[in-house]
């Protein structure tokens, strides 16, 4: 299991650290255009961008992923195809849906591999249902767009359900030989 000996919600300089790291993954995956992969649905792209603050949030804790999460809501916020969506919709998601992929892996840290699956899972279909959920309330969206944004958002779930699970036991097993 990755460690979590040290308090989750201490800001040291690890935590710090790993903001700044797993916010630059945000940024560098958009900025390469890895973050954003068409696709042809009403949305025009599918995200990989939830994949570093679910790694954040179970690799560094909850404030590590919250960060990342905003730092990827702020990236929505400054791109021309969603700034129209606003802060609200953009912003106010992704940290919630790292605090859920961070507590559903230490509900299950006893099982790494169950543990990223669940959290990569679970964190996506928050960021999913949030984010829609919001837009759908605010009469940004109709409801009558869930059916097609459903192919999609099971895509970006099972992806992060495989992709975080394996980065966590890498991470963990790395901790482990190092002695930490």
């Amino acid at each position: 299991m990755l460690t979590l000996t040290r308090n989750p919600w201490q800001l040291d300089t690890r935590t710090i650290v790993l903001s700044a790291i797993f916010g630059a993954m945000v940024i560098a995956l958009q900025l390469t255009g890895l973050g954003s992969i068409p696709v042809p649905n009403i949305s025009g792209s599918m995200t990989t961008l939830h994949i570093p603050v679910i790694l954040g949030a179970i690799i560094g804790g909850p404030i590590v992923g919250i960060f990342a999460g905003v730092v990827m809501g702020v990236n929505y916020l400054l791109l021309p195809a969603t700034a129209a969506f606003g802060p609200i919709t953009l912003i106010v998601p992704r940290p919630i849906f790292a605090l859920v992929a961070w507590l559903v892996f230490r509900a299950l840290r006893s099982n790494t591999a169950l543990a990223g699956a669940a959290a990569g899972g679970i964190g996506t279909l928050t960021n999913t249902v949030v984010t829609v959920g919001i837009a759908i309330l605010l009469g940004q969206v109709p409801v009558e767009v869930v059916p097609a944004i459903l192919p999609q958002a099971g895509i970006e779930l099972v992806a992060s359900a495989v992709i975080v699970p394996i980065i966590a036991v890498a991470v963990e097993a790395a901790l482990r030989a190092r002695g930490g």
